[in-house]
């Protein structure tokens, strides 16, 4: 602990000590030539001092001419660099950088919305080129086993109403700076019912209730974990159990042994297929992923990372996440993750629209979709009616229980710092408290 700390003001002294420097040069472009080559790469955490110091600049620069300069960042640069929503760059959108830059030097972690901020600032690379520069790692060939189901469907979690209504530990009165500075202990992700598939005359909702037993209002008020596994393989589910125990992987957590994490006992794993509106965005390690843990014996999911502006981008996201997982069979929902900086900027009806249509469009393919964000995100920035349509996955850190209560949900991130075995960075962890892979194959959805 002691040495997380001191690490974490080192950090801090080290980001503040570099912007200073920065912002004691004159305010000239030449002053500025060591930051240009950030503007025009891709760039990871290792930059957050740097891309600070480029914000500073920026406002020492606009600070000094009156607001008159001219800009040294693409429009939307300057936007993602806004990271307080304040339609200018000050010291708080630095401040902001500089905390993400501490958090990951002593954690070992990027904060959730410092990796969206940096998949957005890659985006338009990632558009021009297959994949960012990564190293080359050899996919390993396995044999898929598709999945048998051989239980009952399991009885849906529903937290009653009196264990659901906590108090969001970000009120909707604390200025968006504020959220942003306490993301990390605060993301929550939802799970409800889902509306109706078009390829069926059931809407998922049934197709969850349709085979419950008499007794489905069941109060989760713990996160420990439950001793009873699984028996024989992916294709025995024990219903008596209260959840599933999951992670979801994307690229960032490198090379997985999916036979060690099976054995660590992790029942499903949701896997980030990509993000944004192009198919060049497909996550690298999305097959090899795909492949390797149904091959141990693990039931999945997959999720994908939106960055729409509109309706429209949100169909061509679910156009380009449907190309990408053709071919897969899933036994866990696919996931719509909507949590970047760009979607607290809009109105909660245009965040529900873009939701909307995304989701309906999956559905059109017969795909079980679900939407992830934080419970703040979900409670300030999503119509009641949409999130009582679809299935919620909702991610809150550090506490009994997540602050949402608008519906229920299927899946809880608990973790975005967990350790399973076979993974050598940190990693999300979930628990699922329905038995997703008896909904997706009795009812023929997710590729069954």
């Amino acid at each position: 602990m002691k040495r997380r700390i001191f690490s974490t003001i080192t950090s801090l002294l080290t980001a503040v000590s570099c912007c200073f420097s920065g912002l004691a040069a004159p305010v000239s472009a030449v002053s500025f030539d060591a930051f240009l080559p950030l503007l025009s790469q891709p760039i990871d955490s290792s930059h957050f001092t740097s891309i600070a110091c480029v914000t500073l600049y920026e406002y020492a620069l606009w600070s000094a001419s009156g607001n008159s300069a001219q800009s040294l960042l693409t429009d939307d640069q300057r936007a993602l660099l806004d990271v307080d929503g304040s339609d200018a760059l000050d010291t708080t959108d630095a401040y902001q950088i500089l905390i993400w830059s501490a958090k990951t030097g002593a954690t070992g972690v990027v904060p959730i919305e410092a990796q969206v901020f940096l998949d957005a600032w890659n985006a338009p690379y990632a558009e021009s080129t297959t994949t960012l520069p990564e190293s080359t790692t050899a996919v390993t060939t396995t044999t898929t086993t598709l999945y048998t189901t051989t239980a009952a469907d399991t009885t849906i979690m529903t937290a009653t109403t009196a264990d659901m209504t906590t108090t969001s530990k970000i009120p909707a009165s604390v200025s968006t700076t504020t959220v942003m500075e306490t993301i990390a202990e605060t993301m929550a992700t939802t799970a409800g019912t889902s509306s109706a598939v078009s390829t069926t005359t059931t809407t998922a909702a049934e197709m969850i209730t349709s085979s419950l037993p008499t007794t489905t209002n069941v109060s989760v008020t713990t996160a420990a974990p439950v001793t009873t596994s699984q028996t024989a393989g992916m294709g025995a589910w024990d219903t008596s159990r209260s959840h599933y125990n999951g992670i979801d992987v994307s690229k960032y957590q490198g090379n997985v042994d999916w036979e060690a994490v099976r054995a660590d006992g992790v029942d499903f794993a949701i896997i980030r297929a990509g993000y944004g509106r192009y198919a060049s965005q497909e996550d690298p390690y999305f097959d090899q992923n795909m492949r390797n843990a149904k091959a141990a014996g693990i039931a999945c999911g997959a999720y994908w990372l939106s960055y729409a502006e509109s309706p429209a981008d949100a169909v061509q996201e679910a156009e380009v996440f449907a190309q990408v997982i053709e071919g897969y069979q899933f036994e866990y929902p696919l996931v719509f993750d909507i949590e970047a900086s760009i979607h607290t900027k809009m109105t909660k009806e245009e965040v529900s629209a873009i939701i909307t249509a995304f989701c309906s469009t999956m559905e059109e393919k017969g795909y079980y979709i679900s939407v992830y964000s934080y419970a703040y995100f979900l409670n300030t920035y999503v119509y009641q009616s949409v999130l009582e349509k679809y299935d919620i996955w909702v991610a809150h850190f550090d506490t009994a229980r997540p602050s949402y209560s608008k519906t229920s949900y299927g899946m809880w991130q608990y973790s975005s710092t967990g350790t399973v075995d076979g993974i050598q960075a940190a990693v999300d962890l979930d628990y699922s408290y329905r038995c997703y892979p008896n909904i997706m194959t009795r009812n023929g959805l997710n590729g069954f």
